[in-house]
């Protein structure tokens, strides 16, 4: 599965939260610390979470309306 349709299942399955650290296989060009995306279906947005990677303080919060925008953000190389 790839990041793309985790993402994309987070919308069936909110309770579900999507980690993303960096790695050889697939980093990010705009984070260099843990990032968590999450739905939620309330407001119908998909939740972007930077956490510091020393002490897993959260440092920013984003929220988007479609995997696209989430995708865009994170700016993964090799996805």
């Amino acid at each position: 599965m790839n990041i793309r349709e985790k993402l994309q299942n987070l919308k069936n399955n909110p309770e579900d939260v999507y980690s993303h650290a960096q790695s050889e296989e697939t980093f990010s060009r705009n984070y260099t610390n843990p990032v968590e995306v999450k739905y939620i279906p309330t407001k119908e947005v998909y939740e972007l979470r930077v956490f510091d990677m020393e002490g897993g303080e959260q440092l920013e919060s984003k929220t988007f309306h479609s995997v696209d925008e989430v995708l865009a953000d994170l700016n993964l190389e090799n996805e």
